[in-house]
This record gives C-alpha cells, sequence and structure tokens, in this order.
C-alpha cells in the first residue's frame, strides 16, 4: 500500500460525487473557476506500528479539501448552498460500504470527520468557501 495509491483511490470516490467539477491525484498549479467544486487530497500525520510478523501498519490522516466557490466582495455567500449540498454528499459517499476499505485499497477507514463550511485561504487575497474532511486511514503493507 502507497500513500499515492490511497490518494488515487481517494479520488476516485471523489470524482463520482454529482456536483464535483475535479479531482486529480497531482495538485493542479491553480485554481481556476473552471474547474471549481474541485477535491484535492493532502496526506497528513500518520502512526507507524508493527502489526504481525513482516506486517506494516499506518494510521494516516487523510485532509480532503474542497475548494467549492471564490468569495467575492460582489457577491458574498454565493456557493453556500452548493457547500451544504456537496458536505452531505461526500459524507454519504465515505460511508458506502464499499467505500470504507476503498474497494479493498486500505484495511479500512477508521474516522471521518468534517470541518463544516469554511473559508479556506490559498493567499492574502484569495479566499474560497468550502469544507474540510479529516480520514484516518489504517493500511497495512508488508
Amino acid at each position: 500500500m502507497t500513500i499515492l495509491t490511497t490518494v488515487t483511490a481517494l479520488q476516485a470516490i471523489h470524482t463520482a460525487i454529482s456536483g464535483i467539477k475535479s479531482a486529480p491525484t497531482t495538485m493542479p498549479s491553480n485554481l481556476s473557476t473552471a474547474v471549481l467544486p474541485i477535491a484535492l487530497v493532502f496526506p497528513g500525520k500518520a502512526d507507524w506500528d508493527m502489526q504481525a510478523i513482516d506486517l506494516k501498519r499506518q494510521d494516516r490522516d487523510y485532509v480532503v479539501r474542497v475548494y467549492v466557490a471564490p468569495i467575492s466582495q460582489d457577491l458574498p455567500f454565493a456557493g453556500l448552498t452548493t457547500c451544504l449540498t456537496l458536505l452531505n454528499l461526500f459524507g454519504a459517499a465515505y460511508l458506502t460500504r464499499a467505500n470504507l476499505d476503498l474497494s479493498g485499497a486500505v484495511d479500512h477507514i477508521g474516522s471521518i470527520t468534517d470541518t463544516g463550511v469554511i473559508n479556506i485561504e490559498t493567499d492574502p487575497n484569495t479566499k474560497y468557501w468550502g469544507f474540510e474532511f479529516t480520514l484516518t486511514i489504517t493500511e497495512k503493507t508488508t
């Protein structure tokens, strides 16, 4: 099991969520409105442990950040309804039985949390409506 395998499996789930325009496995060079809403996966911290003879285990947090719409001065709340809809769809997708082990790509998703709707800042002048899910995923390797 590799981190890229897990990211790819997560992005396959995200691509299938109605309303998501993009869920790439590599980071885009920019966030143009043409690709929004976009789901990006950021591998986070992990706890490594020996599970059994020659079997290694890691519990890694994956932060799924969804950028929905830019926040503009003229339309400060545009995109909020889309955030609410997508927030619900992402949570439901993770709880689908086949997705709890990412169709066999990982051992299991142990924890699923979200931030609710938030402002995501990419630089001091650019903010987006969006949300984040943190998934604690158990992966086993030999």
